[in-house]
């Protein structure tokens, strides 16, 4: 572990042990995972997990947390407390404009504020970390209003610090990739129902199922476009046709091969064509069109 690392773990570690006792908002993703760890070295006795449940979480995050989890009642030792929230019933969040990440965030921690106060838990803390400070992230909001403590953005910690020693640890959740609620999927505008985010569950339950590592399936009035990295889109470029991988080019390909005016990771190509037999089962998926192509997702795209 370098020296920096051994550092920020000691603050960490420190601003933990200056509590008397902490709640930590447990999604199962990278950073709450993270957090979960620390808590289990530094403070196990003074900590407890909460986590969210409801429909808006990604099935990623949901298997994670029922894998840290003990015949349901602990993870990393700590107890894990089901903190149930229906964002159906909440008009605010159900409209969708563009604050809805404000109110979402705002009903979920406050019910875990709530459970947290019944137990006499004095600090609860959420994990935002220092690659969300120059974000525009209106539930961040909510969370200063409601005086829950970011650890990870008030000691410095990055996304890649955390995957380092969670993999250093032995816990599989390292190598997750960047999760953003389901809600993320429809544009702003567009209200949520129930079965539009039934459908971009099973899209993206289906690629992960096949072999795809970090996508988004977006709803669009209806029609699915599928966004993906540069490592999936070569996955999908191997397992379809060729030449339905472009940026442009209308050139002739050897099978595998890609359009475009570059390697698959680079800037040069933008997109590449869903295999017949995914399209197929997508569209059964969704109301309206299937995009056929999937294209490249761009920088903080993701986190949408």
């Amino acid at each position: 572990m370098e020296r920096e690392t051994r550092e920020k773990l000691q603050a960490l570690e420190e601003l933990f042990d200056s509590w008397k006792s902490v709640a930590v908002g447990y999604s199962g993703g990278v950073d709450s995972t993270f957090l979960a760890a620390v808590c289990a070295r530094a403070v196990p006795s003074r900590a407890v997990l909460m986590h969210i449940e409801t429909p808006f979480s990604a099935t990623p995050e949901l298997v994670s947390v029922e894998r840290a989890a003990e015949s349901g009642q602990s993870a990393f030792g700590l107890p894990l407390i089901a903190v149930p929230l229906d964002p159906f019933s909440l008009e605010n969040v159900v409209r969708n404009d563009e604050n809805r990440c404000y109110y979402c965030k705002r009903a979920g921690f406050s019910a875990i504020l709530a459970e947290a106060r019944a137990r006499g838990i004095e600090v609860v803390v959420d994990g935002s970390n220092a690659d969300d400070a120059g974000d525009y992230r209106p539930g961040m909001r909510a969370l200063e209003e409601l005086g829950v403590r970011s650890p990870l953005l008030e000691t410095g910690w990055h996304k890649d610090e955390e995957r380092a020693l969670l993999r250093e640890w032995g816990i599989p959740v390292w190598g997750m990739p960047a999760g953003a609620c389901l809600a993320t999927r429809i544009p702003c505008g567009e209200p949520l129902t129930e079965r539009k985010l039934a459908a971009v569950r099973a899209c993206e339950d289906y690629l992960h199922e096949h072999g795809l590592h970090q996508v988004r399936a977006r709803l669009i009035e209806g029609s699915l476009q599928v966004e993906a990295s540069s490592e999936d889109l070569r996955v999908l470029a191997s397992a379809g046709d060729p030449a339905d991988a472009s940026s442009g080019s209308s050139a002739p390909h050897e099978k595998g091969a890609w359009h475009g005016e570059g390697a698959p990771s680079e800037e040069g190509v933008r997109h590449v064509a869903l295999p017949e037999e995914m399209r197929a089962h997508l569209a059964g998926c969704v109301d309206g069109e299937v995009n056929p192509y999937v294209v490249l997702y761009s920088k903080g795209s993701m986190n949408r």
